[in-house]
């Protein structure tokens, strides 16, 4: 260990630089210096009590990744030790004659103060790393909900309120409605994509299925989430994991067909009756699983019914299917919106600071059926 003396005088040096050898064995370094010159101060530096314009001494030297001890003869008085002590000048005191206990502790100080030293930078780096992450997060936040649509055209029969929140997790949610041409069929999607790669892919593979069916008028719910599967495979990563609901609503009859593969949760309420969860058809998309034999699912809207579509983001903050479905049952007369606001609030109510974000993407759409439903001849 390198270590630097600063007497008043070199007798007294001298003096102390012998009794450090002594103590410390011949095969310790230690370098005799009187200046402050930061190239040849070593990293621990006894400094003389007794030094001209002490104070003024110690304030000149850089401290960065060395300790200060004050050396004071058994034989002086104390009242200025004590004071840069208390004012911060200096790290420690050590008594002449020096004993070697007093010596290995002071040395063992050093350490401990050059390793709070590290701890701080790696604390001011950690917290400039920390606000650079925050700043990213919230760019990601902008732009996956530049992505998701706020607001849908009005859709004849029914009143259609959602709500996002973003997460931390990696991937995302997207929800959206699309029209036919005819205006007889309307189609709905929530996806919840496990990485940003798959997120990309499943938002370019909705835009390329988007345009072959406004050519085709395909709405199949089976067949289109068979197109999605064929425009992502080749893009699949063995650990990507796609839930998707896709459904296509008859405005004839008011038929919803639909396929929920994976984890995001769909509960519909009767007039007067309380909500169940709608039966899921498999898990979700793999390179692995692939599509498999799939049968589309079919429920007849009526009046007064209400379908919400819950994201596991939601889900999983809120405690699972089971307390989603009553919380839901609980909401079951207030607006939709109002409902929304009151899940988002039950989220964030967890938070233990307003910038805090939910563990992954929260998507949560509800459809109220109109109470004088028209369905078309």
């Amino acid at each position: 260990m390198h270590i630097t003396v600063m007497a008043a005088d070199q007798t007294q040096e001298a003096r102390w630089m012998e009794e450090f050898q002594n103590i410390l064995g011949e095969d310790s370094e230690i370098v005799m210096n009187i200046t402050s010159d930061e190239t040849t101060i070593g990293k621990v530096i006894f400094v003389d009590s007794q030094m001209p314009d002490l104070e003024e001494a110690l304030r000149g030297i850089e401290r960065t990744g060395r300790a200060i001890v004050l050396i004071v003869d058994e034989a002086q008085e104390p009242t200025q030790a004590f004071a840069v002590l208390n004012d911060g000048l200096v790290d420690d005191v050590i008594v002449f004659p020096f004993r070697l206990l007093d010596v290995v502790t002071r040395l063992k100080h050093y350490q401990q103060i050059v390793m709070w030293q590290e701890v701080s930078k790696l604390n001011i780096t950690f917290a400039e790393v920390l606000s650079s992450l925050q700043d990213d997060v919230s760019l990601a936040e902008r732009l996956q909900k530049g992505k998701l649509p706020s607001r849908f055209q009005e859709i004849k029969g029914l009143q259609v309120q959602t709500r996002y929140l973003a997460g931390m997790r990696s991937g995302g949610d997207h929800f959206d409605l699309a029209d036919s041409k005819d205006g007889n069929q309307l189609s709905v999607v929530l996806s919840d994509s496990s990485s940003y790669g798959l997120s990309s892919a499943v938002l370019s593979a909705l835009m390329r299925v988007a345009l072959k069916l406004s050519v085709e008028e395909t709405r199949s719910s089976l067949e289109t989430v068979r197109k999605i599967y064929d425009e992502i495979i080749l893009t699949l990563n063995e650990k990507d994991k796609l839930s998707l609901f896709y459904g296509v609503l008859s405005r004839k009859d008011f038929k919803f067909r639909y396929l929920n593969l994976g984890s995001s949760c769909a509960f519909l309420a009767g007039a007067n009756s309380g909500f169940r969860p709608v039966d899921s058809q498999g898990g979700p998309i793999s390179k692995a699983s692939g599509l498999g034999q799939l049968r589309e699912a079919e429920i007849k809207l009526e009046p007064n019914q209400r379908l919400a579509l819950i994201s596991d983001g939601f889900v999983e903050a809120l405690g699972g299917v089971e307390k989603v479905c009553d919380l839901l049952d609980r909401m079951r007369q207030m607006e939709p919106v109002d409902s929304l606001n009151e899940l988002v609030f039950r989220v964030k109510s967890k938070f233990t600071d307003p910038d805090d974000m939910p563990e992954q993407d929260c998507t949560a759409a509800i459809f109220d059926v109109d109470a004088k439903l028209l369905r078309l001849a």
